[in-house]
């Protein structure tokens, strides 16, 4: 069949599907997001108000009755399950509709990437992709090259300032700031991001920075490759715009450039990710930066009740950075929040079992259930908590199928097929199974690599580099060298075949059976099989991908993209990894001060890290359909130490007639006892001289506001100016 004969075979398809269909059910904002035509959109959507709905409605409106084939599309997500979620939904819509592409913003660049790549020498389309483990893993043997101790210079830590600057390439406003107390200055961190730009060029790797990166780099370079991109995809939408960062916004801009039919859909109050880049102002310059779009504002919620809804709209309205919107939901009032205040974390995670345990005594399940917290050190005790009470759990973002040992070492062997060049895979896996090479050895060929500039298959290769190898371990080298040779045809085959190549090549039983950490042996070789079924579903399902596809995918997969709602057992998860979720029953522990909001973001970034804490918040209290419980303790163990804790003072932000227990005119707030301590506001003076625990000493330049929004811009002698929320800054003059 040549390309007319799908053509057709598609239009026939969306043929079936009448205007009438695609706006059956939906609200008029919805309609109106749905039906517009050509120009730029803003989709302000609410928490649970449809809005993947509209943008897979949308799609097919274009495709039936705008006369748009669907090759001119491209829908852009967050997450690989979000983008599976809207594929499926356009599929059941239009079926066997193909051409569209509907990916997450890396997927797209890799997809990109994986064709123009070479016009960025010296990076070739075979190129690898590393993960944050991978590049981690790279920086701490850089940090160890360049004789500096890992353990002083965090690999974690260095691998997240790398990845800060790249994104000020793209945004100068936004500083790099490297102070973590460990002494790394500009001169050592120097060496160490470009010692890893140089090893990455050298293994032919991107990270995920790079992929959005040397994609912004390839259109800014190539203007001919952006036009090809800009003039075939008519039509752009994105999905959560609130989460892009300014590369993602510059890539949008260059897709949108021919033509500015781009639709945006997110929620200003839903923004939480700015700690890794994410920039609020792009929805909310929107209007300004892409002149007059129409604006849409859906606001009828289908998840929460009256009562969530209205507790959860007054807390957001103390922010300024926002797009006003009006929830309102057509659903049942609903049973008032409750507060809890517990003794200390464990008391906290036993009355939340025991709340849970009662849900399911009215005949509710535990899969209703959620927990969220703040920080993951709050799990172990919600988790020892849930065993006692027989409460089934499942751990959403905690160690995830693809980061288990057995399955980064066969996804390292299927790498290593398809970029000789990848270094990270080479050295996971030289010794997987045992085969007597150790460090020793691997770091002279190390050496021998680095002082070349080429890769350790060269080296496997070189006469003069295994002379370097003795006993044991050039015997070792040499079966590892012969498995690579024998798999090589399978570089280019299906991923199924190639792992099944794999298995059988390293000899599956021994290296299961040397795996002896902690897993049972059954659990591991279920996990192989696992993995070789997904390989071979994605054959099927792609049978043009190949084993680069396959790893691309691999490696873009997310915590949230693995999540399994099916299971009956409360979810435990942290409240970013609750984004995109809703649960019947949800509980929110550790409700205090240094949790929510987090006292490192306030230190940051002080005026807008309390909005963007707020915002998440906000995020954790819209998830929940029926009932919400808000816990926190008198006492925490914290960082190894048992602090005493104050309530948040976001709590006191939930009007009175929204919370169980308390009435609208009650005139005890919310915290009853826990009113917030006084500011020192009155005891503070502009010209004054202040002493901060992490900024040191400064001046005070400036005061406003009153209560829990006094402030005060300090101009530190270390930090420069700061502004500070006084509540939290607990100033002392000097």
């Amino acid at each position: 069949m040549d390309w007319m004969d799908v053509q057709a075979a598609q239009d026939g398809a969306a043929a079936g599907v009448s205007a009438e269909d695609l706006l059956a059910g939906l609200n008029e904002p919805q309609k109106s997001a749905v039906i517009h035509a050509e120009g730029p959109l803003l989709i302000l959507a609410g928490p649970g108000s449809g809005k993947t709905r509209v943008m897979t409605h949308r799609i097919a409106w274009l495709v039936t009755q705008a006369g748009v084939r669907t090759e001119e599309i491209l829908a852009i997500t967050f997450t690989n399950k979000a983008a599976a979620e809207m594929r499926e939904r356009v599929d059941r819509l239009l079926p066997n509709l193909t051409g569209a592409w509907i990916s997450t913003f890396h997927s797209m660049c890799a997809r990109i990437l994986r064709r123009d790549i070479e016009l960025l020498a010296p990076f070739t389309r075979d190129f690898s992709i590393y993960d944050t483990s991978d590049r981690n893993q790279l920086i701490k043997k850089i940090i160890k090259d360049l004789g500096y101790d890992p353990k002083r210079f965090r690999p974690a830590l260095v691998g997240g300032w790398i990845s800060n600057e790249k994104n000020r390439v793209a945004d100068q406003d936004q500083p790099l700031v490297i102070d973590d107390g460990s002494g790394m200055d500009d001169e050592v961190f120097s060496k160490v991001r470009d010692a890893y730009a140089q090893r990455m060029a050298d293994q032919n790797a991107l990270d995920f920075d790079d992929l959005l990166l040397k994609t912004l780099e390839l259109f800014d370079r190539h203007p001919g490759v952006r036009d090809s991109y800009a003039t075939r995809f008519r039509f752009v939408l994105v999905d959560e715009y609130q989460d892009t960062n300014r590369v993602q916004y510059l890539l949008t801009s260059h897709l949108a450039s021919g033509h500015g039919n781009l639709a945006v859909c997110g929620d200003p109050d839903q923004s939480i990710y700015g700690w890794r880049g994410a920039d609020i102002r792009n929805i909310l310059d929107f209007e300004k930066d892409f002149g007059e779009p129409l604006v849409v504002r859906l606001e009828q919620n289908y998840r929460s009740t009256k009562t969530i809804l209205g507790a959860a709209s007054a807390l957001i309205a103390n922010n300024k950075q926002r797009k006003v919107k009006e929830l309102w939901t057509e659903g049942e009032e609903g049973e008032r929040l409750v507060i809890l205040e517990c003794g200390d974390e464990n008391e906290e995670a036993r009355e939340i079992a025991a709340q849970i345990r009662g849900v399911e005594g009215r005949g509710g399940s535990f899969g209703d259930c959620a927990v969220f917290y703040r920080m993951n050190f709050m799990q172990r005790a919600l988790e020892s908590a849930l065993r006692l009470a027989g409460v089934p759990y499942q751990v959403v973002g905690g160690l995830e199928f693809y980061q288990r040992r057995e399955i980064r070492d066969l996804v390292a062997y299927l790498r290593l097929l398809v970029n000789p060049k990848d270094d990270q895979a080479f050295l996971r896996v030289v010794n997987a199974p045992l085969r007597g090479v150790g460090q020793t050895t691997v770091g002279r060929l190390i050496q021998w690599t680095v002082d070349r500039r080429l890769c350790m298959r060269d080296a496997l290769r070189s006469e003069e580099a295994v002379a370097l190898v003795r006993g044991r371990a050039k015997k070792g080298l040499a079966e590892f060298a012969g498995v690579l040779e024998a798999l090589d045809p399978m570089r280019d085959g299906p991923a199924g075949e190639a792992l099944a190549a794999v298995l059988e090549g390293i000899g599956r039983e021994r290296w299961i059976a040397e795996m002896d950490d902690g897993d049972t042996l059954v659990d591991r070789d279920s996990n192989v099989e696992e993995l070789l079924a997904h390989a071979q579903e994605y054959d099927r399902l792609h049978p043009d991908g190949k084993l680069p596809g396959f790893l691309q995918d691999v490696a873009l997969v997310s915590d949230t993209d693995v999540y399994d709602g099916t299971e009956d057992a409360v979810k435990l998860m942290t409240l970013h990894s609750a984004k995109g979720l809703e649960f019947p029953q949800v509980f929110i522990a550790g409700c205090e001060e240094e949790l929510i909001p987090h006292g490192r973001a306030l230190e940051e970034d002080p005026v807008n890290g309390i909005e963007e804490e707020r915002r998440l918040f906000y995020v954790g209290l819209t998830r929940a359909m029926k009932r919400l419980f808000l816990t926190h303790a008198v006492t925490r163990f914290f960082f190894g130490d048992t602090r005493w804790a104050r309530p948040s003072p976001f709590l006191e932000e939930i009007p009175a007639e929204f919370v169980e227990g308390l009435e609208r005119d009650d005139p005890e707030s919310v915290l009853g006892a826990y009113e917030p301590e006084d500011d020192g506001a009155a005891a503070l003076a502009v010209g004054q001289l202040v002493e901060h625990e992490h900024f040191g000493r400064g001046r005070i330049e400036s005061l406003s506001g009153s209560g829990v929004n006094a402030r005060a811009e300090v101009r530190f002698d270390q930090h420069g100016s700061k502004q500070l929320l006084l509540s939290y800054a607990h100033l002392v003059a000097v």
